[in-house]
């Protein structure tokens, strides 16, 4: 009896899993507050009032709050009976948070720093990662120390315990995650991999092994959290910050409940640019939070305007995903009742969109690669993306934005699943493709794909199939511009001589056309099958994100009018208009997201003051984006809900929106 007993238990919870609800997958707008508290705080709780917290809930109307519990220093903002409570607690904070939403019914998370402890490494000195010159890391911890069983398990299930909490949001993760050469990680290391000799840098022997074995250490420390508090609570959702974000691009292997990142509090809206793009395309419930003041190390954090933080999570609700917004409250856990207003009418912009941009799905057009594969390799262990790897991924985004396309952002396993349904694919520089994905992405072309390669590396890798072969030697010249003038190639590009293909322009070595030009073009174009593929050969989207130079837009809009743009959706408004493709259920929804500033931004100026309204926006749908049973029959602007009219052409219909503000979104109903 014994193993059928065994069996039916498995199965029992396996339906307790299975059936519990995913509360934060129709969680729209969330609030964040975070203290970290540390042993020099004296009024943790001195002024937390459940009257005020009721108003705040109300005024602002938040889906779900993420309360202070642990931050970086390692000390709690609870009274814990497992670690180190802050000697400030004067009244227990998150006692009086928990009692106030579950009143109101409104889901109550915690902030809670992981990997990263300071306090902790202190007084347990062997949970510390040690550094490849044998010293100790402060702050960031082993992954193969008891940390987790003997600290960091148990106080998050004191917290479910006592609390009664519906999620956490696990911070100082991945980010804050490192190789570590103590004698406990060089053994298991040699037990799994067989390889004695441990590398310390970079260019040492089995370097991809060894950050490989410290990713995987990684993820068996997220599940083995995930796995502890689904036990005890399944219905209190896990989220580890940054985790399958772009700075951890791999196929999902463990099961959090959802994906999640703050962006950089200045600039924030440029990396939700990119972040939104890549979470929206990994089948799982994703937010991002922007951060509700600048901070400088020298005056402190200043609250940004209400116009900075509609921008910051305009490009979040363009790709349908959740948004929640980060403010601090007093150490004492009193609100800023003016900081409530200001989250009030930013979170009143955000619900007014909600209708026309939640949980829609792509309406796939440009597919940029992100290579895991590649980004592994070259970027710097384990999951920083700080570097040069993301800059051609981050360069090609941007430049098809602003040439008015819409954009996507695919990992190698998303793509060979979904490569079929984009008119046009995008691999920017990326040097280590399988050859498992390249032979998905041939197959996609020879059907009548159209695909964009780049990089100097493409005559040697691929010359056979591109129709080019590499001549000795690379070049650097000056590209011709359309219209007579000219702009420098910035990198290396290689020499190639077209042997099936077709060259574009040619590298020149002086800025005059017609002048000193070289025999080799800088792109390719050649047909595969029943597609087509053009060839950059230089580092081309790696200086666009850097060197944002006009000329370049205007050369790869002729280079992809060679290739062929008939089936993509394309507007016509100014550069800095960002438009995004998606749909539901008999509903076309293209937003628009306007990134200019009133006045100008600067390394000094970071606080967008106003976003300046653009007029007459004409975007242009291909017949080929709307099914074939379906035809438009009406249109209008949301959330203004203003008509608009249908202009239909040949093989095409056309919309103008009237003006755009921060974030509007044209709306075409089918029938």
């Amino acid at each position: 009896m014994r193993y059928p007993l065994f069996f039916l238990s498995v199965f029992l919870t396996y339906c307790v899993f299975a059936q519990t609800p995913n509360w934060h997958e129709d969680s729209f707008l969330g609030i964040h507050f975070d203290l970290h508290p540390n042993a020099h705080d004296t009024e943790l709780g001195k002024e937390v009032d459940a009257g005020q917290i009721r108003q705040f809930l109300v005024k602002v109307k938040p889906d779900f709050v993420q309360y202070d519990c642990k931050g970086h220093p390692g000390y709690t903002g609870y009274p814990t009976k497992i670690g180190l409570p802050s000697p400030g607690i004067v009244n227990d904070a998150l006692r009086v948070w928990r009692d106030v939403t579950k009143e109101l019914n409104i889901p109550l998370s915690i902030h809670y720093s992981g990997v990263w402890d300071t306090r902790a490494i202190e007084l347990n000195p062997d949970w510390g990662r040690k550094k490849a010159d044998g010293t100790l890391d402060t702050n960031n911890t082993c992954r193969t120390s008891d940390y987790d069983t003997k600290l960091m398990i148990p106080q998050l299930l004191e917290v479910v315990q006592e609390y009664d909490i519906d999620g956490m949001w696990i911070d100082g993760e991945n980010w804050a995650s490192y190789p570590c050469w103590c004698d406990r990680c060089k053994q298991k290391f040699t037990e799994t991999t067989g390889i004695k000799e441990i590398p310390v840098k970079k260019d040492d022997p089995h370097w991809e092994e060894w950050t490989a074995f410290h990713r995987s250490l990684f993820d068996k420390h997220v599940q083995q959290v995930v796995d502890a508090v689904h036990k005890v609570k399944p219905s209190c959702m896990v989220c580890s910050n940054w985790l399958y974000t772009m700075r951890q691009p791999e196929a999902i292997t463990v099961s959090v409940d959802y994906l999640s990142g703050d962006f950089t509090p200045s600039f924030g809206v440029q990396e939700a640019c990119y972040e939104a793009r890549f979470l929206a395309s990994r089948g799982k419930p994703w937010d991002l939070m922007a951060w509700s003041f600048i901070h400088s190390s020298s005056i402190g954090k200043v609250m940004k305007t209400v116009p900075h933080l509609c921008q910051e999570l305009s490009e979040v609700l363009a790709q349908g995903g959740s948004v929640f917004i980060y403010d601090n409250p007093k150490r004492s856990g009193r609100l800023v009742d003016w900081h409530t207003d200001l989250l009030a009418k930013t979170g009143e912009f955000c619900r007014e969109r909600k209708e026309w941009c939640f949980k829609t799905k792509t309406l796939p057009q440009i597919a940029v690669v992100h290579s895991e594969t590649t980004f592994y390799k070259e970027n710097e262990p384990l999951y920083q993306k700080y570097g040069a790897v993301l800059q051609p991924i981050e360069g090609a985004t941007t430049i098809l934005l602003e040439a008015g396309y819409s954009v996507d952002i695919l990992n190698e396993d998303t793509l060979t699943k979904v490569i079929s349904q984009y008119p046009i694919v995008i691999v920017p520089e990326r040097s280590a493709i399988p050859d498992s994905v390249i032979s998905v992405i041939k197959e996609y072309v020879q059907k009548g794909g159209k695909l964009i390669l780049s990089g100097s590396f493409l005559a040697e890798k691929y010359g056979e199939w591109l129709g080019v072969e590499p001549v000795e030697g690379k070049i650097k010249g000056w590209l011709p511009v359309p219209g007579g003038s000219a702009v420098p190639t910035a990198g290396e590009y290689q020499k190639v001589r077209p042997t099936t293909a077709r060259g574009i322009f040619t590298i020149m070595n002086n800025q005059e056309q017609g002048r000193d030009e070289t025999e080799f073009p800088p792109a390719t174009l050649t047909k595969l099958g029943e597609g087509m593929v053009l060839a950059i050969h230089g580092p081309f989207f790696k200086y666009y994100n850097s060197h944002p130079v006009p000329a370049y837009r205007q050369i790869l809009a002729f280079w992809m009018n060679e290739l062929g743009t008939e089936k993509l959706i394309r507007h016509e408004g100014p550069w800095y208009i960002e438009l995004s493709a998606r749909q539901r259920e008999n509903q076309i929804l293209l937003n628009l997201v306007n990134r200019a500033v009133e006045g100008y931004l600067s390394s000094e100026r970071h606080m967008v003051e106003g976003v300046p309204i653009v007029q007459g926006i004409m975007i242009t749908i291909p017949k080929a984006c709307i099914p074939s049973d379906k035809k438009p029959i009406r249109a209008y602007i949301a959330p203004a809900q203003i008509p608009v009219n249908i202009v239909e052409e040949k093989n095409q219909y056309k919309i103008v929106v009237p003006q755009v503000h921060i974030y509007d979104i044209g709306v075409i109903e089918l029938q």
